[in-house]
């Protein structure tokens, strides 16, 4: 898989693991629906089921009268699967002639994984869970999806889904090939997180625009004698805050090189003017006292109970933080979110750190009608009425722009959930995934991301200088670059 980690993403991947796997409860489950079905999941039309004219075809332009049946690796995880079966009814009460065939499972990625190695395209699903996808990709074994983003759900007509999803998730210009491969369904949000009734009740900017906004919110918290940031130094969840700030100053000044530099581990990495940038400011929080140095040492827990305990004003996590900290949150303590500027543009855009949660790939070696009914099925997931389904019973955060434009949609969402979702509609911001393009297995690699997750602390704390360390760092990852890369021939 090309999609790799880089060591801002080890505890990302790390907390999605845990938040997919371990919320869990069933055992794998198999739901065959429709067993008269042929293998290839199509019936042919009997001569008197045939009709003519647009009575035999859906609004969509699909038969009426050709059955289908789509086999489904569902991932049973923290967001359960009531939505799940809740937009398989509405789809199948509108195309009775679609079926669905599911297999649910919190470990499905390994039977997806054992399946497509195998070899048997009737036995794969036709739609599943992404996780894997640049090796199938590499292996023209995933059907494109990007022309999903071009057609318009059914509860905005005229209207294509790519100006209604929340920006960030298709972006042409982080295409692999030239091509969307994976659908978005659920994704998670890092930044900062706070109590908006201390907030409240001291006047503090929940919503600064610029680096310089934030600077101010950080003074007026000292002024209160609290510490403006911690976080969780042990695992560097700083990360979740400003993993992205590198994009956000290359925007700003214009480098439109940079993302494909990135992408392609082309030029100085840790040592790039972007980067460098990002950690002299993180440095200079440090030393004025803006990040507490109680950090270094600190777990997520104990940076997080801090918060609730109002020693420090906010930390930076991921937006299952409110799910995490329930059982010791103070009945009054309301989750809130920002996220922080770098750029002095107060029009943005803001960067954000993200990732998927849940996503759908579409096997290719499958009959071109089911590739299309399954197209269709992702496509009604992002009607709003599946996405308030989601959000209520799984827990997740809207992927529609336009979700919060109905008021009581916003009134039965969780404080942080709503918290998010207005800060996502009230500012300009990117979702940024931070999606390499190149593998990178020399042991140098590995060698690099840990001198920057075992020296970060002291940096961000204000003791210790970045760039001696970046610089170490960057050595090492040098050489694994050019030693991959004249492995794999492309120097």
């Amino acid at each position: 898989m090309y999609k790799r980690m880089t060591w801002s993403s080890l505890a990302l991947i790390l907390c999605i693991a845990l938040f997919a796997t371990g919320c869990s409860k069933a055992a794998d489950t198999k739901e065959t629906q429709s067993p008269s079905n042929a293998a290839s999941g199509t019936t042919a039309p009997t001569a008197s089921e045939q009709s003519s004219g647009e009575e035999a075809n859906y609004e969509n332009g699909l038969p009426k009268n050709e059955k289908v049946t789509l086999k489904v690796g569902l991932l049973e995880s923290g967001y359960g699967r009531e939505w799940f079966d809740y937009a398989v009814k509405l789809f199948t009460d509108k195309y009775p002639n679609v079926k669905f065939d599911i297999t649910a499972s919190p470990k499905i990625g390994d039977l997806i994984s054992t399946r497509a190695s195998a070899g048997n395209d009737d036995d794969m699903f036709d739609l599943f869970y992404g996780a894997t996808w640049t090796e199938y990709v590499n292996a023209n074994k995933l059907e494109p999806v990007t022309d999903i983003f071009e057609m318009s759900p059914d509860d905005a007509p005229g209207q294509k889904l790519n100006d209604l999803i929340v920006p960030g998730f298709n972006d042409p210009e982080k295409y692999y090939k030239e091509n969307a491969w994976v659908f978005p369904i659920a994704n998670y949000v890092g930044g900062m997180f706070f109590d908006q009734k201390l907030f409240d009740e001291n006047g503090w900017n929940k919503n600064p625009k610029t680096y310089d906004e934030f600077i101010q919110l950080c003074e007026a918290i000292m002024s209160k004698g609290i510490d403006p940031i911690v976080y969780a130094g042990l695992y560097n969840y700083a990360q979740f805050a400003f993993d992205t700030k590198i994009f956000e100053i290359a925007d700003e000044n214009g480098n439109k090189q940079f993302r494909n530099d990135f992408e392609y581990f082309n030029g100085p990495q840790n040592t790039s003017p972007e980067n460098i940038e990002v950690y002299k400011r993180l440095y200079d929080m440090g030393k004025k006292g803006y990040i507490s140095k109680k950090s270094v040492g600190m777990n997520h827990t104990q940076s997080q109970m801090l918060v609730l305990q109002h020693k420090a004003a906010m930390v930076p996590s991921g937006d299952w933080i409110e799910n995490e900290m329930k059982e010791s949150a103070p009945d009054d303590f309301q989750w809130g979110y920002m996220a922080v500027p770098f750029t002095n543009n107060p029009n943005g855009p803001i960067y954000m750190t993200n990732g998927l949660s849940y996503s759908f790939e579409i096997w290719a070696a499958k009959p071109e009608l089911n590739k299309k009914w399954a197209k269709q099925f992702l496509l009604s997931l992002m009607s709003n009425e599946v996405q308030q389904e989601l959000v209520e019973k799984g827990g997740a955060l809207p992927l529609r722009k336009d979700y919060l434009d109905v008021p009581t949609r916003a009134d039965n969402m969780k404080p942080l959930q709503k918290s998010i979702a207005t800060y996502l509609k009230e500012n300009q911001v990117v979702l940024e995934l931070k999606n390499r393009k190149l593998e990178l297995t020399h042991a140098d690699y590995a060698a690099s991301l840990k001198v920057i997750v075992d020296n970060m602390a002291l940096v961000l704390t204000g003791q210790e200088e970045p760039e001696p360390i970046l610089q170490q760092a960057e050595k090492l990852l040098q050489n694994a670059i050019s030693s991959d890369k004249k492995a794999q021939n492309k120097e």
